[in-house]
């Protein structure tokens, strides 16, 4: 009978460790939805979903980067038209609640039609042309160098010695 009773504590504690390891499992299936898919879940409307909609409006191809672009230049304005704190390391993401009757998307797509991103793109290749240019560099992105021309003997006379300079290296 004794062995029967010591039996018995061991099945009890390892029901005990049973329900221990359930318990662990519950608590790691609470933490999982907590990843970044919930907060890509969070943002209301983004500037994925503002590309989507410009670019299926107006039937042009804007990448996020573009509308980012677009928007942090608005946001330098003096009378900023986006209220967004542009510092370096900012990596918050752009969400505005109630999409597109949101007054700053409306002023965004308003920008978007009004040519911005294109002019924007225009005003920076114009600046990296100017700024390759100062550096005297050409497209290729190698410094303009003049030739130097070899120069040639004048007399005769030099040019039977270079000639009588190669016959001696034949032999």
């Amino acid at each position: 009978m004794a062995k029967s009773g010591t039996k018995t504590k061991a099945v009890e504690v390892e029901e005990d460790e049973d329900l221990e390891l359930e318990d662990l499992d519950e608590d790691v299936e609470e933490e999982s939805p907590k990843s970044k898919k919930s907060k890509a879940q969070e943002i209301e409307f983004g500037v994925k979903d503002l590309c989507d909609y410009v670019n299926s409006k107006l039937g042009k191809s804007y990448s996020t980067r573009d509308m980012r672009t677009l928007i942090r230049k608005m946001a330098r304005e003096d009378k900023a038209r986006v209220d967004r704190e542009i510092v370096a390391g900012n990596r918050t993401r752009y969400d505005w609640p109630g999409g597109l009757k949101n007054p700053e998307v409306k002023a965004i797509i308003a920008a978007v039609r009004g040519g911005e991103v294109e002019a924007g793109k225009k005003e920076a290749l114009a600046k990296l042309k100017e700024s390759q240019a100062k550096k005297g560099k050409t497209k290729k992105g190698k410094k303009n160098k003049t030739k130097t021309k070899v120069e040639e003997p004048d007399d005769e006379d030099d040019i039977e010695d270079i000639e009588d300079e190669d016959d001696d290296d034949i032999e």
